[in-house]
């Protein structure tokens, strides 16, 4: 089976992300497959160093170009099937797959959005209808597929389970934190002022542990506002702006607990990462957050982000051994029993062989 993945934005955020990683699991599993972003962006550099094959598309972009760059570069015959996230990437494919006479489309909807199709995405459905990819339990109120299409079918997120985040190297849990507590947060640059508040928090804690050290994870990292603020804080020298880690249980090595303040689907992914690695979650009570943590369970689920209160209720944790690694204990439970990446994979292919088997039906 051949199977594109089609990114249209320039970022490295969790739509590309899983787009990437599920390309590369198809590969494994002898699939051949093919990760499309825009030239030279940041997201087809990452694919690349994570071992995907690319397709550069145009920088100057529209519909009918990215189409054509779609067929010119893809070998033989296109694909069997085409995984899109909006209505211009759709809107692409549909017009690579009616130009080739070959292939099928599979939207899928990021966790947390709504599906909502513009003109492009109705006259995508015109051309090839598609297969809507929901990431939720299943599709809510408001998510009804477009009239005439094709059944939707489900893709729950899911991550590989990591080694148990707090171990030190000869395998000792430390039996108190001190004043060199290590804590995590996951943000992008949408949510910069979200992550913001998280270093003003961890700036407010540095007063009481004098070895704090914040590292934190996402585009946000780049930003050099959130920099400047931690430099005017004192705490400059006390964060680590990791970035894209690759290792991401290297990232969460020793971490208390951790911050996720992203969006969409960089928020699941990053309560996903921190439970998969035993890791205690620290969010806004959200329905993405909500979705993954049972509040006191696998983390801390609160109302507002005001640093104050984050501070102290990050305080009241970090003062808990015995809750954080229950609460670690749990999330890491949670992923293995209910949000494997194995299921999310076996979804993406049960979504590209039935789009496949629709395309040899049509024929």
């Amino acid at each position: 089976m051949r199977a594109l993945f089609v990114h249209g934005g320039t970022a490295w955020e969790g739509g590309a992300r899983i787009f990437a990683t599920v390309a590369r699991a198809f590969a494994e599993r002898g699939h051949e497959t093919w990760f499309a972003a825009p030239a030279g962006s940041e997201a087809a550099v990452e694919a690349i160093e994570r071992g995907v094959t690319v397709v550069a598309l145009p920088e100057r972009r529209s519909a009918r170009g990215d189409a054509k760059r779609l067929r010119d570069q893809m070998p033989r015959s296109y694909a069997d099937v085409t995984f899109v996230h909006d209505d211009r990437t759709q809107l692409a494919a549909a017009l690579a797959v009616r130009a080739v006479g070959h292939g099928g489309v599979v939207r899928r909807v990021a966790a947390g959005e709504r599906l909502v199709l513009t003109w492009r995405g109705r006259r995508a459905e015109r051309l090839v209808p598609t297969r809507i990819l929901y990431t939720s339990e299943s599709a809510p109120a408001g998510h009804a597929a477009p009239s005439g299409a094709l059944t939707p079918m489900r893709a729950e997120l899911g991550v590989e389970s990591g080694g148990r985040a707090g171990d030190w190297g000869d395998g000792r849990i430390p039996s108190d934190l001190g004043d060199s507590p290590v804590l995590a947060c996951v943000a992008t640059r949408a949510s910069l002022r979200r992550a913001t508040n998280v270093v003003r928090a961890a700036a407010l804690l540095a007063q009481r542990h004098a070895g704090l050290r914040l590292r934190v994870i996402g585009s946000v990292s780049q930003d050099e506002e959130i920099k400047l603020l931690a430099a005017a804080l004192g705490i400059a020298r006390r964060v680590d702006w990791l970035g894209h880690p690759r290792d991401m249980g290297k990232a969460l090595e020793g971490a208390a607990a951790g911050w996720v303040v992203a969006d969409g689907d960089d928020a699941a992914l990053g309560t996903l990462d921190l439970m998969a690695h035993g890791v205690a979650v620290l969010a806004e009570r959200t329905s993405i957050a909500s979705r993954y943590v049972s509040h006191g369970i696998q983390g801390t689920l609160m109302a507002t982000l005001d640093p104050p209160l984050m501070a102290a209720e990050t305080a009241i944790l970090l003062s808990d051994r015995e809750r954080r690694m229950a609460m670690g204990a749990a999330g890491r439970a949670r992923v293995e029993r209910e949000f494997p990446f194995r299921d999310m994979l076996a979804a993406f292919e049960h979504a590209a062989r039935s789009a496949r088997e629709r395309v040899g039906a049509r024929s």
